[in-house]
């Protein structure tokens, strides 16, 4: 026989079980995640709303503390600004290729290739100017650009100990500043990265450490580099570890792809991948040492907006950025000329 229950253990139970059921329901909502257009997949122009606007492989994006968002773009050569109404305007770059605009107005200012963005400790904006070998620096104060980093001459990386406007740059692929915001980090396409003190200017290389086209910071200065089909890490101690290759593959059936084109971190230091090569974007966990698929199905294309991270569509994406104001994952879906993003 089951023993006679008391009306007190009787609302024990159900207040437990209420508990247990909220806790599913929170778990089930957190992992129900969908995509969504941003901006661009169409041609309407500046000034109207950034869903349906025209963006030309846009290679990269960043934030500011007041929501706006930051787009560079690599064949557009321009940069974009999104703010919270959802309005897209060109706030820097004529969109021809060149170089020009130095202690200007930004949008007089022309680019070769923007690779990357990254907001500064300063408030400023720095541009991957990539095939002009310099860091460009856009004052969003007063919009004036000037080159905060790079001669423009392409050639073996020079400088060390010097000013970073008297060096020469191989090329500027990604930029991350550390925790602190005092040092500012550049891969370009050789084999070393550099670094510039932001109070004095100094630009050094970091010894001892293999470069990579894409490198990122964690909260704790671990500094991420792919390169290839190989994903490194070096701790501040200076030690560097090989964490994924063709034989190192995470537990994951599908190696990294060759040369990721964007690291990203999220609030847990995990390690946000660009698998360019193939249409996938993935994530590395430092906890396990695991290598799992977070958004695309592999195949390049445009569908699976609004539906599951899984069922979406990218075309060689370049751009993985993690909003810490909002959890949100935005991904520069560049071949595809739109920004997307992945929310609850």
């Amino acid at each position: 026989m089951i023993p006679f229950m008391n009306s007190q253990l009787v609302s024990r139970m159900s207040r437990a079980f209420a508990f247990l059921l909220l806790i599913a329901t929170a778990f089930t909502t957190a992992r129900a995640e969908k995509v969504s257009l941003v901006a661009g997949g169409a041609s309407n122009g500046d000034g109207k709303t950034a869903i349906g606007a025209k963006l030309d492989r846009p290679f990269a994006v960043a934030f500011d503390k007041a929501g706006n968002m930051y787009i560079g773009e690599y064949q557009g050569q321009h940069v974009k600004k999104l703010d919270p109404a959802g309005v897209l305007t060109t706030i820097a770059g004529t969109g021809e290729k060149g170089f020009a605009g130095n202690g200007g107005p930004a949008t007089a200012c022309k680019f070769n290739c923007i690779h990357d963005l990254v907001l500064g400790p300063d408030g400023d904006l720095y541009i991957a100017d990539s095939f002009n070998q310099r860091v460009r620096k856009l004052d969003l104060k007063t919009g004036i650009i000037t080159t905060f980093a790079g001669t423009g001459v392409a050639k073996t990386a020079t400088g060390d100990g010097g000013p970073a406007d008297k060096a020469a740059l191989d090329g500027v692929a990604s930029l991350w500043f550390d925790a602190s915001g005092k040092t500012l980090y550049i891969a370009g396409f050789s084999k070393i990265i550099r670094t510039i003190d932001m109070k004095t200017r100094v630009i050094n290389t970091l010894a001892d450490v293999p470069g990579g086209r894409s490198i990122a910071l964690d909260s704790k200065d671990n500094l991420y580099i792919a390169s290839g089909q190989t994903l490194r890490v070096r701790s501040p101690d200076g030690k560097v570890r090989v964490l994924l290759d063709k034989t190192h593959t995470g537990g994951a059936a599908l190696p990294l792809g060759a040369d990721a084109k964007h690291l990203g971190i999220d609030a847990n230091d995990n390690v946000w991948i660009c698998d360019e090569q193939h249409c996938l974007i993935r994530e590395y966990l430092p906890s396990t040492g695991k290598l799992v698929t977070i958004a695309g199905n592999g195949k390049p294309g445009t569908a699976g907006i609004g539906g599951p991270p899984a069922a979406l569509q990218v075309n060689r994406p370049h751009g993985i950025y993690f909003q810490p104001s909002t959890g949100l994952i935005f991904i520069a879906d560049s071949m595809n000329d739109r920004v997307l993003k992945i929310e609850p």
